[in-house]
């Protein structure tokens, strides 16, 4: 008997019509412990449209919205409240539908230093995406982000923001569309937000409600165009990160 089994064995000695048998009961090797995931108090995926009907200036003034609010005393007072005082984010790019939507990856954001080191990420984003405006695409991939997701958490949102619906597909196209990435958010348990730029469709606020908003808490916010994205950002993430989001009602 080799070493390493002696070493992890039982060796019992049956004695029958002068035979000697040995019955081997292998030891359950050890294993190690399960390494716990970092906590944070909410993973936010903010899913940005960057269609062809975003013009470049557009895209620019909405990244630069974003890393703004980052950079702000409020939100990183807020952050700095939370019960584990910090949260993960990544930025999803999503345009035509045909495309995979572009990405950071998380971030944890713990500290002024991690909060601006995702702004500067999200200010310098490039644009690498275009077309169509395949929101349920990018939703869905929002959703499996999330479900990948290295952390333990039980506060899950999609923050999108766009300037548009979503149109019908070509009937030869198989694609995500709006009701399956809802419905992938709900199984999920992902609240989905919305932020509506109304800029050449005055009914996107109503078509956000119907079918974005999605899960516990969800609302849709509007703004005329993007040079109140700023401000509407700021609002909006601070409402997401407070602790009572999850318990207020679908506006």
């Amino acid at each position: 008997m080799p070493d390493w089994l002696r070493a992890w064995s039982c060796r019992f000695t049956i004695w029958g019509s002068g035979s000697a048998f040995y019955l081997l009961t292998l030891m359950a090797l050890p294993t190690a412990a399960a390494t716990p995931q970092p906590r944070v108090d909410v993973e936010l995926v903010f899913a940005v449209d960057a269609s062809d009907s975003m013009e470049d200036w557009e895209w620019r003034l909405e990244l630069a919205g974003m890393a703004a609010a980052f950079r702000s005393k409020p939100v990183q007072e807020v952050i700095a409240s939370l019960p584990h005082r910090r949260i993960a984010v990544a930025l999803l790019v999503w345009a035509d539908s045909t495309q995979q939507p572009d990405g950071s990856g998380w971030l944890v954001i713990d500290s002024k230093s991690a909060a601006e080191a995702f702004a500067s990420q999200i200010q310098d984003w490039p644009r690498r995406v275009g077309g169509g405006t395949g929101m349920g695409a990018g939703i869905g991939a929002a959703v499996k982000l999330i479900e990948a997701a290295p952390y333990a958490c039980e506060r899950k949102v999609i923050d999108v923001s766009g300037d548009g619906p979503e149109p019908l597909p070509l009937l030869t196209e198989r694609i995500v569309m709006m009701p399956e990435a809802r419905a992938m958010a709900e199984r999920a348990h992902v609240t989905v937000n919305g932020l509506a730029i109304l800029k050449d469709m005055p009914n996107l606020f109503e078509w956000y409600q119907d079918y974005v908003a999605d899960g516990p808490g969800a609302f849709v916010m509007q703004i005329k165009g993007v040079n109140d994205f700023a401000a509407a950002f700021q609002q909006k993430l601070l409402r997401e990160l407070q602790q009572e989001v999850a318990l207020l009602g679908r506006m």
